[in-house]
C-alpha cells in the first residue's frame, strides 16, 4: 500500500471512529442500520461494513462498550461511551 493510501485509510478510519463515539454518547440504544446511516452521513467516504468493524475495534480498545440485546433486530445497548 502506498503512503498516500495509508494516510487516506487512517483519515477515513479516524473520521468513522469519531462519528461512532459521538453517536454512542447521544444514544442509549441503537440498531446497526441507525449506526451505519449516521456514519454514512458523518463520514461519506466509508464502506458500508466499516462502521461495524470500527465499532468492534473501539470496543476492543475499551473506548466504548455495548451489549447486543436483540440479535435478529441488530439492536444494541450502549454501556460505556
Amino acid at each position: 500500500m502506498s503512503t498516500t493510501q495509508e494516510r487516506e485509510l487512517r483519515r477515513v478510519s479516524g473520521a468513522i471512529a469519531s462519528a461512532i463515539v459521538r453517536f454512542c454518547r447521544t444514544r442509549s440504544t441503537f440498531t446497526a442500520a441507525e449506526l451505519r446511516e449516521y456514519v454514512d452521513n458523518s463520514a461519506p467516504m466509508s464502506a458500508p461494513a466499516s462502521a461495524d468493524r470500527v465499532l468492534r475495534n473501539l470496543r476492543q480498545r475499551g473506548i466504548i462498550d455495548y451489549q447486543l440485546t436483540d440479535r435478529a433486530g441488530s439492536r444494541y445497548k450502549v454501556t460505556k461511551a
